[in-house]
């Protein structure tokens, strides 16, 4: 990998880093509905214009059932998750948590396609799962309404957790159905699908505020804030539409194997946007946790030696 493609892989891995710090800064203003449907709808649009670009191939009529699907796996249920997780989780803690997706890919390949893990797997994904459980029952999460330390709600690590698998189940999915499509074309397939799912619920229930963004009644949308737009804005445009281009980019010249760095180094990037940026704590079980999970998922992804 040369030092163009090293330097688009941090990019990507900063970029993806930092929308988690959009997601906190984003839902408690507006709510998950609404940050998931600006999400995929400027996402959709931006890469609308890269396949023009690029004169991709469109996908057919017998693509767009197993496209919504896709959508609800991908985008339409883990997007909003995490933005529910991330009213009540800190936005270092959840791109750690976002790190389990191969550890679940692992499981539902397992279970979905009968492919077999070895011994060493096993262990890692148990290490990985048990530190996840030694991190979240430990790390105290600001209260929204008064500001105390609190313990972590378990419905929030929850709608994290499971995003992340729907994510897993997602890959299997693609894998079955449209395994024709490229890969591209499925992206935005699939956030075309999600949009028409998503948009029109969001724009008639409109912001829904938690309790660190009171606002009149009746005040809608001219009560969302300036910043919270302009989450929104990155979120969709820069950590989902341009983030997207960059992630296939770099696909086609190095290929899957060392693109999936990008996915070990996104909770760094993480954990250092929160703490710069939201002056969020980074604890040394913090960083042990986050360590073990993902050197757990990529010790485990690793090909047997002979």
């Amino acid at each position: 990998m040369n030092r163009r493609d090293t330097g688009l892989m941090l990019a990507l891995a900063a970029v993806w880093g930092l929308s988690f710090l959009f997601l906190k800064v984003a839902s408690p203003a507006v709510g998950p509905l609404v940050v998931a449907a600006f999400r995929v709808a400027g996402g959709a649009l931006v890469l609308s214009v890269w396949l023009a670009v690029r004169r991709t191939p469109w996908p057919s009529r017998a693509h767009w059932r197993p496209l919504l699907t896709t959508a609800l796996l991908s985008a339409v249920l883990p997007f909003m998750g995490l933005s529910y997780a991330a009213r009540h989780v800190p936005a270092g803690l959840l791109s750690i948590l976002n790190a389990t997706t191969p550890l679940w890919g692992a499981l539902v390949a397992w279970l979905w396609a009968g492919e077999p893990l070895n011994r060493r797997q096993w262990v890692n994904l148990l290490l990985g799962f048990a530190s996840v459980t030694a991190l979240v029952t430990s790390q105290p999460a600001a209260d929204q309404a008064g500001g105390t330390e609190a313990g972590l709600p378990p419905l929030a690590v929850a709608a994290a957790l499971a995003s992340t698998l729907m994510y897993a189940l997602a890959v299997h999915q693609n894998k079955r159905q449209l395994g024709d499509l490229p890969a591209l074309t499925n992206s935005w397939g699939t956030l075309v699908a999600a949009s028409l799912v998503l948009l029109g619920p969001a724009l008639v229930a409109g912001p829904w505020p938690d309790a660190t963004h009171p606002a009149p009644a009746g005040a809608g949308w001219s009560a969302v804030p300036g910043v919270a737009w302009a989450a929104l804005g990155a979120l969709a445009v820069l950590c989902t539409g341009l983030a997207y281009v960059w992630f296939y980019d770099l696909l086609e010249r190095v290929g899957p194997t060392q693109v999936l760095m990008v996915t070990y180094l996104i909770p760094v990037f993480g954990m250092a946007w929160s703490a710069l940026l939201l002056g969020e704590a980074i604890s040394g079980r913090m960083l042990l946790c986050a360590a073990l999970i993902v050197g757990s998922t990529m010790w485990a992804q690793r090909a047997p030696q002979r």
